[in-house]
């Protein structure tokens, strides 16, 4: 299949209207610009607790323009979100690769885990999307995309300069010496897995309409990061370091739409 023209099609555009969904905010410029909330995860991810119903209320709530949604290894938490939010979502997946995590924006198709990061990011180009690196120091769970990170820079379309969940901002600085020495984008990461924490990190961008248009739109932005309360950022690494190290299951209530809920679910109905 030939890659979709990035500069033609926004599979993130709302149906009818020409540019309705722009958030019209003024930066200290005095530029309109969009409230853009990057890297946000739903109950589709197996660690999240944010509804889709929840995050659209929050949009509209907060004066968010755009949402980036991007859940582990699955693209229907933004899809739902697209369906119901009245700002603009962006499709995007946080792929677990064999060498640490990758986000896929813009994307129509899924996109499995297990392949190699460059393989991965070759998907994502190959869909018009395009390839976001998060949290490329992150040490736990083999999630960082550190040592891989150097060797794919031609790949790479913007670096996470700062991680709403990082306990300290040494991780932050490193990516951000990274994202400089090879001239990438910059964007600022919500990762947010709680309701309590969608909100300390945004940036303010001026309207685009395309993938090229959203990473012109990034290199003119103005960053806006925060840091998420202590507690919002030990539960969900709680949760995962049980299920990791000890097998145990997280709460019913969270990730109840990720794609491993749904198949236990399915499970459970056959052998009954």
């Amino acid at each position: 299949m030939d890659s979709p023209d990035r500069r033609a099609y926004s599979p993130c555009r709302r149906t009818g209207g020409d540019a309705g969904w722009i958030q019209r905010t003024r930066g200290r410029s005095g530029v309109k610009t969009i409230k853009t909330v990057i890297h946000i995860h739903t109950d589709y991810s197996p660690d999240s607790d944010i509804s889709a119903e929840h995050l659209a209320e929050y949009a509209d709530a907060h004066g968010v323009g755009c949402l980036a949604v991007t859940d582990h290894d699955e693209i229907e938490g933004a899809l739902r979100v697209r369906q119901v939010a009245n700002c603009h979502v962006i499709v995007g997946e946080e792929v677990t690769t064999r060498d640490g995590h990758l986000i896929g924006l813009f994307l129509h198709e899924w996109i499995p885990p297990g392949l190699s990061a460059r393989v991965t990011a070759e998907e994502i180009r190959r869909q018009g999307g395009l390839v976001l690196l998060p949290h490329m120091e992150a040490r736990v769970f083999g999630c960082g995309l550190r040592e891989a990170a150097s060797q794919m820079v031609d790949l790479i379309d913007a670096v996470e300069v700062v991680n709403a969940q990082h306990l300290t901002r040494a991780p932050d600085r490193r990516a951000d010496a990274f994202a400089r020495r090879h001239g990438l984008p910059r964007y600022v990461g919500s990762d947010a897995h709680l309701p309590c924490s969608i909100g300390p990190c945004y940036q303010e961008l001026p309207p685009f309409e395309t993938p090229d248009g959203f990473i012109e739109s990034l290199r003119r932005a103005r960053l806006v990061p925060g840091y998420h309360p202590l507690l919002s950022y030990t539960i969900p690494m709680y949760l995962r370091a049980a299920r990791y190290l000890f097998g145990l299951p997280f709460p019913a209530h969270v990730g109840v739409n990720s794609r491993r809920r749904r198949s236990q679910a399915r499970a459970a109905v056959v052998a009954s």
